[in-house]
């Protein structure tokens, strides 16, 4: 789909009143999220939040171009799901490292396009809009959630991973402290019934040696 029919998909999405949008709203139109389920591979999912990133910020200096009721309002809206598709893609890169699945090409791409995101929106702060007061706050959440995006594209990998498994691992314990006793009892007899089953599916695991034949070749 060529990029301005998306924009005005986009736009005529955007609803010509003056306040902002609830925090639990959707962030991707229903396009967007067919685009995703058609992007099971990690680097085209990554692509695909990258692009939809871009077309929010390019919603935006679109609105700041001209004068209209209820611009600000749509600017805020746009940067609030700018902020969330981020978000969204640092999730996906935490879910990959959890996985061991490989980044690193995938993470360049998405570093060099953050940048210019970044850049972008340090112009868009630069703009002298009267209505600038309706989106200021979430203007500057984006630009602090893309720096910290930034931070953590350009952290070693190694050191972001044992950063995502304690926080899993700690997130996990709360989860599990915040259980009735009862059902505490069952996730934890559900873990050793597990282990168990893993253990025995490894003792019994087919052997491809001959009897009495040894790894190495000895009899």
């Amino acid at each position: 789909m060529p990029t301005r029919l998306i924009l005005a998909i986009l736009c005529a999405l955007v609803p010509a009143f003056g306040q902002e949008l609830p925090r639990n709203r959707e962030f991707l139109t229903d396009y967007e999220i067919e685009v995703l389920r058609d992007s099971q591979e990690l680097d085209k999912r990554m692509s695909a939040y990258t692009k939809f990133a871009a077309l929010r910020l390019e919603l935006i200096e679109q609105a700041l171009a001209e004068e209209e009721a209820g611009r600000g309002a749509k600017i805020h809206r746009s940067l609030t799901e700018y902020s969330s598709i981020i978000q969204a893609v640092d999730d996906v890169i935490d879910d990959a490292l959890l996985r061991n699945k490989q980044l690193d090409g995938a993470l360049q791409v998405l570093f060099k396009a953050e940048q210019v995101f970044a850049a972008r929106l340090a112009a868009i702060a630069g703009t002298d809009a009267d209505d600038a007061w309706r989106y200021e706050f979430v203007l500057e959440d984006a630009i602090g959630i893309t720096d910290d995006s930034l931070d953590l594209l350009a952290e070693d990998l190694g050191a972001r991973k044992r950063t995502v498994v304690l926080q899993e691992e700690s997130e996990k314990r709360r989860q599990k402290e915040r259980m009735a006793p009862e059902r505490r009892k069952e996730v934890e007899r559900a873990s050793e019934q597990e282990a168990a089953e893993q253990a025995e599916r490894q003792r019994k695991r087919p052997s491809l040696l001959r009897p009495g034949e040894k790894l190495g070749g000895n009899r």
